[in-house]
């Protein structure tokens, strides 16, 4: 597929400064002309000529000599100063630029220079480098003029362009999404600089914003969704542009332009994180087919180390985890595989469970004592609750509690001489953790005695 980059440049580039063009399937015809010709205004300054211009700053000295034809000069050796030149672009030299690593989480790989190694916080990266990451894993790239890229879990990108204009420092880049996700956040770009993130099957380009591209192997389409700013995408002879809040889904050479969905809402958005999972309820949102969440150090999601997506009507799990406090992003994806906007939620994980339940008879001078015993799950002192009550044959309480004991501080709790019958018992454990009082309940135990 071969796309006009300086026409996506051009539609992004207008409609960032807020140009009335219409948002169609189509590059306009004017953006398809003025892309063919695209230049860069060049100021004449005191002992310019147009052969030092292409020398210093083209592929090759004898470019000037369009340089000339095209802007009407007489004499290549002679410039008045203070006039203005149309610079072709394409005649521009572009030296290589680099990135860095910014940081990295989880089974990481960095291959560069025909080796692949694990990524190292400030490791310089090069065009031509692939990034791939694992389940849980996530690496932040830093580009040479502040922009950042981050590549979450299960993804590989390949840096296919890092190049800084001779003319003006301009930077010029662009990545390759060849499975999974890359999210970027772009400075605001000098011309003829740029960025774009290409997919097999679209490119999307800017000049500066903040906007996400991931590619589905298995249905070979592209989807960008645009956070702020505006992005122009081209996938085969079609092209769009995409405002803030909204998407593009590309596939088979055809582009759809959508609203992104809004941000989901947690069902208990205060409740500690206490069960030996990580689990999160989400609020139904009409129109989406999963939810993704991301678990982070920071409310910026720069320290990323965790990722999950439910289906509606499931709760988003991410297994076991540390205890700290964190912050949990949540979006929404459509049935077309844009992800929607995002809301973040911080959150307290604090293990606090009561396990290991058992019970035990022990008969002494004709009486009965009943010892019951648990674990306490977490970290720091606790205090426990037990609770006894009789059971109906139905399975239903059979009246009020029989033992309500609560300000235990041992692990055990022992009853005599119980009538026969059936009963269940739970145990509370209780304790503060993160300036807050985390109390949870284990789950009923039966407990048959006969004659």
């Amino acid at each position: 597929m071969k796309t006009d980059w300086a026409a996506a440049l051009a539609i992004a580039a207008m409609l960032a400064a807020g140009s009335a063009v219409a948002q169609t399937s189509a590059a306009p015809p004017a953006a398809r002309t003025a892309a063919s010709v695209e230049t860069l205004d060049y100021v004449v300054q005191r002992g310019d000529t147009l052969i030092d211009l292409a020398t210093a700053y083209m592929h090759r000295p004898l470019d000037y000599r369009r340089v000339q034809r095209e802007n009407r000069v007489a004499n290549p050796r002679r410039l008045a100063i203070g006039r203005t030149l149309a610079l072709p672009v394409d005649l521009l030299r572009a030296d290589p630029d680099e990135a860095r690593i910014a940081g990295f989480r989880g089974a990481a790989t960095l291959n560069q220079d025909g080796r692949s190694a694990a990524p190292a916080p400030g490791q310089t990266v090069r065009e031509g480098a692939v990034l791939t990451t694992g389940a849980n894993a996530f690496v932040r790239l830093a580009l040479s003029d502040g922009s950042h890229v981050v590549v979450p879990s299960n993804s590989r990108v390949r840096v296919s362009r890092l190049r800084r204009y001779a003319i003006n420092g301009a930077v010029d880049h662009a990545l390759t999404v060849e499975a999974g996700r890359a999210e970027s956040r772009v400075t605001p770009r000098r011309r003829p600089g740029g960025f774009a993130i290409r997919t097999p099957v679209s490119v999307s380009a800017v000049r500066g914003t903040d906007f996400r591209v991931s590619f589905d192997d298995d249905a070979d389409r592209s989807s960008t969704e645009v956070l702020e700013g505006a992005v122009a995408i081209a996938s085969g002879q079609a092209e769009t542009l995409a405002a803030a809040d909204q998407g593009v889904s590309a596939a088979a050479g055809a582009v759809r332009l959508l609203p992104l969905l809004p941000a989901p809402a947690l069902a208990r958005p205060d409740a500690p994180q206490t069960q030996a999972q990580v689990a999160f309820d989400i609020q139904p949102l009409p129109g989406a087919e999963r939810y993704r969440g991301r678990v982070a150090q920071d409310a910026g999601m720069i320290e990323a180390f965790s990722e999950a997506d439910s289906a509606p009507g499931g709760p988003l799990v991410f297994g076991e985890m540390e205890e700290g406090a964190f912050f949990l992003r949540l979006t929404a994806l459509s049935p077309e595989g844009l992800e929607g906007k995002s809301t973040t939620y911080s959150f307290i994980r604090a293990r606090n469970g009561v396990g290991g339940l058992a019970s035990a008879l022990d008969q002494r001078d004709r009486r009965r004592f009943y010892r019951f015993r648990w674990e306490a799950e977490g970290v720091g002192a606790a205090t426990f609750r037990f609770q006894l009550w009789r059971e109906a044959e139905d399975g239903t309480v059979d009246g009020p509690l029989l033992v309500d004991q609560p300000g235990l501080t041992d692990e055990a709790f022992t009853l005599s001489d119980l009538p026969p019958g059936v009963y269940s018992w739970r145990v509370q454990g209780a304790r503060h953790r993160f300036g807050r009082l985390l109390e949870a309940w284990s789950e009923p135990q039966q407990l048959r005695i006969g004659r």
